[in-house]
This record gives C-alpha cells, sequence and structure tokens, in this order.
C-alpha cells in the first residue's frame, strides 16, 4: 500500500480528491474484512478443540489444561486482528469524513491509536 497526503474536508475538496478518498477507504475495508477471515476461523477451531476435550469423559486435569493453555493463546492472538481491524476502519472513517489532521497510514507509519490495545 502507498501512503496518500492528507486530504481536505469534503466540502473543499475537489472531486478527484473525493474519489480518492472513496477508492481508498473501499479498499482499507476489504482488505480489512478479508483479514478477519483467518482469525475468525481459528478462534471457532480453538473453541471447538476446548469442548472436544471439556466433552471427554476420559481426558484427565493434565490434558484438559494442555488443551486449554495452546488453545486460549491461539484465541488471544487471533483477537488481535480485532485491534487492527477497528485502526483500518477509523483509517476509512478519516478518509471519508475528510479529517485533514491525520494521514493514510501505510504499513510503514502506522502508528498506535488511542484506545486500541496491544495483547502481546
Amino acid at each position: 500500500m502507498t501512503n496518500l497526503k492528507p486530504l481536505a474536508r469534503p466540502q473543499a475538496a475537489s472531486g478527484s480528491n473525493n474519489t480518492a478518498a472513496v477508492e481508498r477507504a473501499a479498499a482499507l475495508l476489504v482488505h480489512a474484512m478479508q483479514e478477519t477471515d483467518a482469525p475468525i476461523a481459528d478462534i471457532g477451531a480453538a473453541l471447538a478443540r476446548m469442548t472436544a476435550v471439556l466433552a471427554d469423559p476420559a481426558a484427565d486435569v493434565a490434558a484438559v489444561r494442555a488443551v486449554f493453555a495452546r488453545n486460549l493463546a491461539v484465541c488471544i492472538e487471533s483477537l488481535q486482528s480485532h485491534d487492527r481491524l477497528i485502526q483500518q476502519l477509523a483509517q476509512a472513517r478519516d478518509l471519508l469524513t475528510g479529517s485533514n489532521f491525520r494521514t493514510a497510514l501505510g504499513p510503514a507509519n502506522q502508528t498506535r491509536r488511542e484506545g486500541t490495545a496491544e495483547l502481546f
């Protein structure tokens, strides 16, 4: 992804800037939604494994703990995608509302936004 210059507010921006902002916001939204597929599937699989070990009457406490430790780590790591999604949605919002105090951030200079959470 390339870095974009700050955009003027929609009422002051030219038609080409508005079009560029909408195109960039759409690309961010598509990318954000595609990035959520794998982490959601990983969480679902981890929850299924935890459910299976709980339903197994032959599973001992040590086995349950081991399965839960591994799969809770998978869930926590996968939930970090939510933080990235929120950041990308904020970028799309800024583009569409013409917020000129922020730039459209690319991966090289992406900064942490207030209200996000780092789990690791």
